[in-house]
């Protein structure tokens, strides 16, 4: 059989059954490195774009919190301010506070204020999406915080941002699409009873794994031009069943012809 590289199966899985019938016959294993390769070269021009915004938000509203904070002392795990308290770093264009700073201990929880973050003069507590908030000790910490340093803070984690997300949405991508394989192949089990031929699971998970490429690659394409994708995950399932039915049918011509 003509053999094809991952490089080639990015167009040929569009198109060609000789393809379909190489990945059954001559592949190996279960498709999912070459599931990998594939994921990553969607995901490359996806965390650009989902950094980009992150940059742009930190950019454009950063500043308007980070001018509210005092200079913020923390010896030995005790907070201490020069100004006033309780002091309010408030959302900006809002009349609502988003941070408290309280070292006086008249405010000691989040439960009666919209704020989401509460610096007393030994914790640092913190309010969820749920509304359920964490305090974090701070004894034993020595550090001076200003505006200087949280600008900082933040362009280190500009800088680091893709290089944690990359990997984390990658294993979590790629493990989705394993699951929907493995579910595409017990579809594809119907396929090849629909075509009368005797093809193994193995190589049906596999077809599955490439069958994937032609949503993967739109997907790719969307990411890169920054096009949005609407449903985009049941709509490139559905076409990947659709590429699998065209992968095992291609497949049937060959068991014909032998």
């Amino acid at each position: 059989m003509k053999p094809y590289s991952y490089i080639h199966s990015l167009y040929y899985s569009f198109y060609s059954k000789s393809f379909y019938q190489n990945v059954a016959g001559a592949w190996k294993g279960l498709g999912f490195v070459y599931l990998l390769f594939v994921l990553c070269l969607l995901w490359i021009p996806e965390t650009s774009r989902i950094h980009s915004e992150v940059t742009e938000y930190i950019s454009a509203e950063a500043p308007k919190y980070v001018k509210q904070v005092p200079v913020i002392t923390i010896a030995q795990g005790k907070v201490s301010i020069k100004e006033q308290v309780p002091y309010f770093i408030n959302i900006p264009e809002k009349n609502t506070p988003f941070a408290i700073i309280d070292t006086s201990g008249r405010i000691t929880s989040l439960d009666k204020t919209s704020a989401s973050v509460l610096l007393t003069d030994s914790q640092l507590i913190i309010k969820n999406s749920s509304s359920k908030s964490r305090a974090l000790d701070l004894k034993g910490v020595d550090l001076v915080i200003d505006q200087k340093v949280i600008h900082d803070w933040l362009k280190t984690f500009d800088t680091l941002f893709p290089i944690i997300l990359f990997p984390f949405v990658l294993l979590t991508s790629f493990l989705f699409h394993v699951m929907q394989v493995f579910l595409s192949a017990g579809v594809g089990t119907l396929f090849a009873r629909r075509f009368h031929i005797n093809i193994n699971y193995k190589a049906l998970v596999r077809l599955s794994a490439v069958a994937f490429t032609p949503a993967i690659v739109l997907q790719t394409i969307h990411a890169a031009l920054d096009i949005p994708f609407p449903y985009r995950t049941p709509i490139s399932f559905l076409i990947s069943l659709g590429y699998l039915y065209y992968a095992v049918g291609s497949n049937s011509e060959t068991s014909r012809t032998t």
